[in-house]
């Protein structure tokens, strides 16, 4: 066994040893065909085989591009010969509305997550393997910093999360693309390699994650002499523990707060705040109306300013309108 699979093993059980999970649960792989996803596979059979668990897997299929359903059945047939007998493909679409607000990218995860969570309850799985590595983890760092100008930018992904009742794994966080590239290799494993992901060649015309995959990470690697990618990743897992610990704060500063229309605060519980703490209250009062992040990263700043001025007003996404006057925080409808 290389030592790119024994990390893999390693990193899949000490993952699952974290999540307390328990003989007999199944968990549900996520897999697109390609070598991250079935690099995931084969370990997560390896580790569940040894620790009790039962293993299933679904390939999304989105219908975006041609001969799409041809790469899922293949990826869902490799699957099986791993040892996965219950491997299926689900079939979804893309929501117009969703595509026109947040673009083709956004749209697809949202359809991908919806998909694997409906089958999740179906099959009663107890968590959702995802195949995100460090290199995944160092272009979302690049790509949230470049989108909005936001400390939570530099979270990264964690490696549990819950949703709905249902665990959020991601055992790969530790390892890179060249380790899962190698795992494959060395057992005959043939992936698929998206065309949008830039691995066959350096496009223009690749989405933004792309592009940064393509371009900007391997220039990093190339200027800092190797270990820009793992550092990154290090220091998206240390911002997290900070985030976390300052939203915290920010919580219990907003405790018994009603987050309902119309809403009202008085100023004076927010201006003695440090100011990050003031900022990320702003953020969570924001977020509770607005549902697009970066139009409420837009809006921060201006709230933090009305503030510190002690009276004006800002309108927001939604028909809604922020105020402030009189000693209070008001939100509520633009016509009332």
């Amino acid at each position: 066994m290389s030592n790119e699979m024994k990390k893999a093993v390693g990193a899949v059980k000490g993952c699952f040893k974290r999540s307390s999970l328990e003989k007999g649960d199944l968990l549900l792989l996520a897999c697109s065909g390609g070598r991250d996803s079935l690099a995931l596979a084969l370990t997560a059979q390896i580790c569940c085989r040894a620790m009790g668990l039962s293993l299933a897997a679904a390939v999304v299929d989105h219908g975006i591009q041609e001969g799409s359903g041809k790469v899922a059945d293949e990826a869902a047939e490799k699957l099986r010969k791993l040892g996965i007998r219950h491997s299926s493909v689900l079939s979804t679409s893309l929501d117009p509305a969703q595509v026109k607000i947040n673009g083709v990218e956004a749209a697809a995860r949202d359809a991908r997550y919806a998909a694997l969570l409906s089958e999740a309850e179906k099959t009663g799985a107890r968590a959702l393997l995802l195949a995100h590595t460090r290199t995944d983890q160092a272009e979302s760092v690049l790509l949230d910093a470049c989108k909005t100008p936001s400390s939570s930018s530099w979270k990264g992904m964690e490696e549990r999360s819950q949703r709905e009742g249902l665990l959020y794994l991601r055992p790969f966080l530790s390892l890179s693309r060249k380790d899962t590239t190698k795992i494959c290799k060395e057992n005959g494993i043939a992936w698929w390699d998206d065309p949008t992901n830039g691995d066959e060649g350096k496009r223009d015309d690749l989405p933004r994650r792309s592009q940064i995959r393509s371009h900007v990470l391997p220039k990093l690697e190339e200027i800092s002499g190797g270990g820009a990618e793992a550092h990154l990743a290090a220091f998206a897992s240390m911002h997290r523990e900070d985030e976390e610990f300052l939203n915290g704060l920010a919580m219990d500063a907003l405790k018994g707060v009603k987050f309902s229309l119309p809403f009202s605060l008085p100023s004076s519980s927010l201006s003695p705040l440090p100011l990050p703490i003031k900022r990320r209250c702003c953020r969570i009062i924001l977020k509770s109306f607005m549902v697009k992040r970066g139009a409420v990263e837009k809006q921060v700043e201006t709230f933090m300013e009305i503030l510190k001025k002690g009276h004006g007003e800002a309108n927001l996404s939604s028909c809604l309108l922020l105020r402030v006057k009189a000693g209070s925080v008001i939100i509520d409808l633009c016509n009332n």
